[in-house]
């Protein structure tokens, strides 16, 4: 039995597919970001609703608007910004975070003052989560999120979230760093003193160490492998001595590939050192 072609038999549905490859072709090519992402249904679909919007704009067809996408920078900025994580909420990954509270913190000498870093920070759930846990513990410490969107990074800065944002938030951190408001969950103004936020293309740039803590969870699913490991090891390059980058589960295999070093950090959590970074306290 032959099998159809992707899009079917449909000549509409072909084109509308070219158009989505030609845009996630051209947004790996400006940001290394793109066709590693041509699987998944949700983007395709995504990125075809912006083809769709442009093509009604300019009066062509979708994969007319797609070949035109190096000179719309309306459009490419839109595709590149449905592609970016959007899911994030606080205290993500409990096993992550409780992982640092009784694992990395106790190797870290106590007058350390701890660098932090959330590398793809989308709206700064996790940003202000490390910084509520390195808070609890009693630590000096400034943490910084980054992120290539400005509405995302407006946001952060806003500090002002859903309730349910929280929900899995430990209720100890959230009586004592957040406050409700008019139904909406404000960060407290202690920790909004210490996390900052900065646009920044971590493609293009990564903020310059030393970090004792790095997450960076999730973005590699939006970036290419030359693109996203290349990343990867420029962040490691960041850490302090004895620092570790923290990935999403799922993409551990993918850092081993890159050339960094899988540390145990317990029975659950893995995360990561750079070649030379040997000072970590972990086997």
């Amino acid at each position: 039995m032959t099998r159809p072609p992707r899009g079917g038999a449909d000549p509409a549905a072909r084109s509308a597919e070219r158009a989505v490859d030609l845009a996630l072709a051209e947004v790996e090519r400006r940001y290394g970001l793109g066709r590693s992402l041509a699987a998944p249904g949700w983007v395709r679909a995504r990125v075809l609703t912006i083809l769709n919007g442009a093509a009604v704009r300019d009066g062509v067809s979708p994969l007319v608007a797609a070949e035109r996408l190096q000179e719309d920078r309306q459009a490419i900025e839109e595709i590149v910004g449905a592609l970016r994580v959007g899911e994030t909420r606080f205290y993500r990954d409990p096993i992550t975070w409780e992982a640092i509270a009784s694992s990395i913190l106790p190797r870290l000498p106590p007058d350390l003052p701890i660098a932090g870093l959330s590398a793809g920070c989308s709206t700064g759930e996790e940003a202000y989560t490390l910084g509520m846990v390195l808070a609890s513990a009693g630590r000096r410490f400034s943490v910084l999120g980054v992120d290539r969107s400005v509405p995302a990074i407006e946001a952060a800065r806003e500090a002002v979230y859903s309730a349910e944002a929280a929900e899995q938030l430990p209720p100890a951190l959230a009586q004592r760093y957040c406050e409700l408001k008019g139904g909406a969950l404000h960060i407290c103004q202690e920790l909004r003193d210490v996390v900052s936020f900065e646009v920044c293309d971590l493609v293009h740039a990564v903020p310059t160490g030393g970090f004792q803590i790095i997450f960076f969870k999730n973005v590699l699913l939006y970036l290419a492998e030359p693109a996203g490991d290349a990343v990867a090891r420029r962040l490691a390059a960041e850490l302090d001595p004895g620092g570790l980058l923290f990935p999403a589960a799922s993409e551990a295999p993918r850092l081993c590939g890159a050339g960094l070093t899988p540390v145990r950090v317990n029975a659950q959590v893995i995360a990561f050192r750079g070649p030379g970074n040997e000072r970590t306290g972990f086997p």
